[in-house]
């Protein structure tokens, strides 16, 4: 979709201190260090570790320091959404996690609810659906987006994307303002691929997509063609941390050159779900007026999303 005028003013990051190497990781669990290997051939290094903190308390964190680093006034907050990958992320009904999240942040006046079933793509449904909603109510003007998730203690193993990534506890929240003049939101695309529904096989682990690279390709390009630029204009493409090589081969089907990938944070941060690419928005320094970002992450269940951004 091409958008309104929202603009993501400011990103913000919580993760735990402890950290994991992935070498400590393979032996943990009882796995061989071929496998070790193979995480590391793939871009991974460390994790970070909840060590059983909530994931909603990460989210009141990263609100926190968002709404203290930019100065925002709470009361001028209009929409809080929250959103998560796996079902485990969130206090057990009839207890509401969007809630507690806003309760703990005072964001009192702020409308609040929760998007999820888009695994690590929900932030960037997120996006969609508060730029629908802004679109329907002009007086929305300022809102925050925040995605938190945590692997629970006792199940280490299910960090594990085959020998492609490890996933990170963390949160993340976005600041997005209407009308601001940098950090535009051009475009947005997502896509969905039905055939995998179900997310995970029997044993819980991923089902291999043999469109991948496909699927993949053509949501970006989808969201560069929105942007009415081509692929040359973009200075950054910003990634979720999964298949650090498989990356080289998007790169040249994109047609962008391979140094414009920004790949500080695969290995020290870990595949923090959603946040992957909003981690990289915020910790890409050489953004420069008027230049044009990609972001991009894709989830479990065949979901696909990017975004463009004019700085």
């Amino acid at each position: 979709m091409r958008t309104s005028p929202f603009s993501l003013s400011a990103v913000a990051h919580s993760l735990p201190a402890q950290t994991v190497h992935v070498n400590q990781w393979v032996e943990r669990c009882g796995l061989s260090n071929a496998r070790a290997r193979a995480l590391r051939d793939h871009g991974v290094g460390h994790f970070h570790d909840a060590e059983g903190e909530s994931p909603a308390n990460l989210a009141v964190h990263a609100i926190a320091k968002l709404l203290r680093e930019t100065a925002t006034p709470r009361s001028t907050v209009d929409a809080l959404i929250h959103t998560h990958t796996i079902q485990t992320s969130v206090l057990a009904p009839p207890a509401s996690t969007a809630h507690y999240i806003q309760r703990h942040c005072g964001l009192n006046r702020a409308l609040t609810f929760s998007v999820t079933q888009q695994q690590c793509v929900s932030p960037m449904a997120a996006i969609r659906v508060l730029l629908a909603l802004a679109a329907r109510h002009p007086t929305i003007e300022r809102a925050i987006i925040v995605c938190a998730d945590v692997i629970g203690s006792g199940c280490d193993r299910l960090r594990a994307i085959g020998d492609l990534a490890l996933h990170s506890d963390g949160a993340c929240a976005l600041l997005l303002d209407r009308g601001a003049e940098h950090n535009v939101i051009a475009s947005l695309h997502l896509y969905t691929d039905a055939r995998f529904f179900r997310g995970t096989d029997d044993t819980l682990q991923p089902i291999p997509d043999d469109r991948y690279y496909w699927s993949a390709f053509t949501t970006m390009r989808a969201a560069i063609r929105q942007a009415n630029i081509a692929p040359d204009d973009i200075a950054h493409v910003l990634p979720h941390h999964v298949n650090l090589p498989g990356w080289a081969r998007l790169m040249g089907m994109l047609a962008i050159p391979e140094a414009r990938l920004f790949a500080t944070n695969f290995g020290t941060v870990g595949h923090a779900f959603g946040a992957d690419p909003f981690i990289n928005f915020e910790t890409c320094r050489n953004q420069q007026a008027g230049e044009w970002s990609l972001l991009f992450s894709s989830g479990l269940a065949g979901c696909f999303g990017a975004v463009v951004i004019r700085h």
